[in-house]
């Protein structure tokens, strides 16, 4: 079968595509962060070295988005200030003293992200709390106040704390500790004791009921041939073009970006000076340095590829006429002149190679396949031990597994007895289980593609589970499902079509930003 019709069969692990926007930050400009104007000593201030939160033009509030149109927004004492607090304070034994900038801001990052995610589930559990009619009495919010409020000094409730705290602030109290107890006893009353059906049970119990063990032979896409490494790089030279460059990137129009061609062109200002002041993109602070480009990577900036020409056929220290890019108009200066593809060397045959990983992948895909049918009509003539004796493939063992599909049951998970032989992707491939669950003892399954690599199984042995496992298997069932529940209940509420979500650009506008 063509590898792209097995693609389309396969079921991929959710989230492998998504760089972290700190990796990615920090990849493409390793800033220093200093401290901005305070409108609130948070506990953030406990990460050593860490950034206070900038005032967003005077005001006392930082939107990071909404829910059904309700402003997700951070200012003192609110949910999202009390989550930031204690996840932060939770986080502060894990930092060193001595983390590095990049450590700090990891940290940071993951405060304030969780914190948002956490207030827009809260969010969304009040908004379902007062569409179901759910209120909590003003005599349970009294008496939390007096057990656990910030009044309480010494285990016991404080009346002159509570006489020092202004009626505002007492307001603001109230106001959050009544929507706590709401969120609470909605959560509760949803996840706590769900009903749970024989029929369920049983079929869980009958997906660990029998349980397979396979030899397979893995044939990885790391193993596509060099030779058909170079001979893409030979016939696409031209993507391989690479230039030294610094951009300025306008957003407000062509004819301001006009204005800072003019100025670059009579040397009022540098390029380095306009690219801080004027340019709109993460390379503004390093002066518009954007380091090395290939001829692709430009390619995805533009609708056409007469602009990336244009930039390649400029002299080192040449300006580029103002273009117009999917980002906005922008103005690169060649620092180097532009160098062809040496497969040579062995950092241009890595670099093909990751392009093919990337953009065709179809072609490896399509290699390993084609070696895993040669491998499968081998089998054929001269028998599964046979045909791996002919050549050296990447042939191993795997543990016994049963239905496992997508690892819900951890105790016995789809893995290799061989460590450089991962095989944790088939765990969440259908065609996998279906191909080996259909095999009887001794036969061998036509080639399966999994994330990575193409795999053909034989069939060795099939047994119940161990004693061990199935008196933990309605145990297991238990936690599994309420697990899943869980899951559901999220995924119910956190729509993605109610949800506005501008953190990451609110996060560096507002949170960490440059000196």
């Amino acid at each position: 079968m063509p590898s792209r019709q097995l693609r389309r069969h396969a079921t991929r692990k959710r989230g492998d595509s998504k760089e972290n926007p700190v990796e990615r930050r920090r990849n493409t400009q390793p800033l220093l962060y200093g401290f901005s104007v305070l409108i609130l000593v948070v506990i953030v201030v406990t990460f050593v070295g860490l950034p206070a939160v900038r005032n967003p033009s005077g005001g006392g509030r930082i939107e990071f988005g909404s829910y059904r149109g309700e402003p997700i927004e951070y200012f003192p004492g609110n949910y999202l200030a009390e989550r930031v607090d204690a996840l932060a304070e939770q986080l502060r034994e894990e930092t060193r003293a001595d983390a590095s900038e990049a450590e700090l801001e990891m940290q940071g990052y993951r405060v304030w992200r969780t914190a948002f995610e956490q207030t827009v589930l809260h969010t969304a559990v009040l908004y379902e709390a007062e569409r179901g009619g759910l209120w909590v009495s003003d005599d349970r919010v009294d008496d939390t106040l007096i057990r656990i409020g910030p009044y309480v000094v010494g285990g016991r409730f404080s009346e002159e704390r509570y006489r020092n705290t202004s009626n505002t602030q007492r307001y603001a109290i109230r106001k959050l500790f009544r929507e706590q107890l709401i969120h609470e006893q909605y959560v509760r009353d949803f996840l706590q004791n769900p009903l749970q059906s024989p029929a369920e049970i049983e079929f869980f119990r009958q997906m660990m009921d029998e349980q397979r063990r396979f030899t397979f032979v893995s044939f990885p896409f790391d193993d596509y041939p060099p030779e058909q490494v170079r001979a893409f790089g030979e016939e696409n030279r031209e993507l391989f073009r690479r230039i030294k460059l610094s951009r300025i990137l306008i957003k407000a129009g062509e004819r301001e970006a006009a204005e800072v061609r003019n100025k670059l062109a009579e040397r009022s200002s540098s390029f380095e000076e306009l690219a801080r002041a004027q340019s709109n993109d993460l390379y503004a602070e390093k002066g518009g340095d954007m380091g090395w480009r290939y001829y692709y990577d430009l390619k995805g900036d533009f609708d056409t590829t007469e602009p990336v020409d244009t930039i390649f056929s400029l002299d080192e220290g040449g300006l580029s006429p103002v273009l117009e890019s999917r980002f906005g108009w922008v103005i690169y200066r060649a620092d180097s002149p532009a160098l062809t593809l040496d497969l040579n060397d062995p950092e241009s045959a890595t670099t093909v190679r990751e392009y093919i990983m990337r953009y065709e992948k179809g072609m490896v895909e399509d290699h390993a396949i084609a070696q895993a049918d040669g491998f499968r009509r081998r089998v054929e003539d001269v028998g599964f031990t046979g045909a791996t004796l002919e050549e050296t493939y990447n042939v191993s063992l795997t543990d016994y597994f049963p239905l496992n599909y997508q690892e819900i049951y951890f105790l016995a998970p789809v893995r290799s007895m061989t460590q450089n032989l991962d095989l944790s992707s088939a765990s969440y491939s259908e065609p996998f289980f279906r191909t080996a669950f259909a095999l009887d003892i001794g036969e061998t399954s036509q080639p399966v593609l999994l994330d990575d690599q193409v795999v053909v199984l034989r069939l060795d042995d099939v047994r119940q589970p161990p004693q061990r496992q199935l008196d933990l298997l309605e145990d297991y069932y238990n936690f599994y499902s309420g697990q899943a529940l869980e899951a559901d209940f999220q995924n119910i509420l956190l729509d993605p079509q109610y949800l506005q979500d501008n953190f990451n650009e609110t996060f560096y506008q507002y949170i960490f930003t440059s000196r």
